[in-house]
């Protein structure tokens, strides 16, 4: 059963979300803020990352950047959901550039970004593409 690592801070979307995984046959375990979710990462080695960028503290950019700089979790795909938007939309580009802008980051390897309020088929189905690892190196999928 593929192990999940949850981070978001809104205990609301966070308990929902998690029940639609575990709905999925998806072991979840859950964060509320990027300093747990380090934590967690390091501790259960899960095999993809749901991550919010408007987090308390540190904020998703800066627990991605944290997770890439660290050698036994540079790998891990990580599946951006957020409201943010840029232009009333979030692409990849969009994300690339906000991180940029934001915090001087570059995002690699296997990622993909999905809008809140989301699609509850195309959430899971980008999460499969990313566990399958259909979802190249430095290629980010608009889920």
């Amino acid at each position: 059963m593929p192990k999940i690592l949850l981070v978001e801070d809104e205990p609301d979307a966070r308990t929902l979300l998690a029940r639609r995984l575990a709905a999925h046959r998806l072991e979840v375990v859950e964060a509320s803020d990027a300093s747990a979710g380090l934590e967690l990462a390091r501790t259960v080695k899960p095999d993809l990352i749901i991550l919010d960028l408007n987090l308390p503290g540190q904020d998703g950019f800066q627990f991605y950047q944290a997770l890439k700089g660290d050698g036994k979790l540079v790998r891990l795909p990580v599946l951006f959901l957020t409201a943010i938007s840029v232009g009333g939309q979030m692409t990849p580009h969009s994300l690339e550039l906000l991180a940029a802008a934001k915090h001087g980051i570059h995002l690699e390897g296997k990622y993909a970004i999905m809008g809140k309020p989301y699609d509850p088929k195309a959430l899971i189905d980008a999460i499969q593409r990313l566990l399958e690892g259909s979802v190249g190196e430095q290629e980010g999928v608009g889920a």
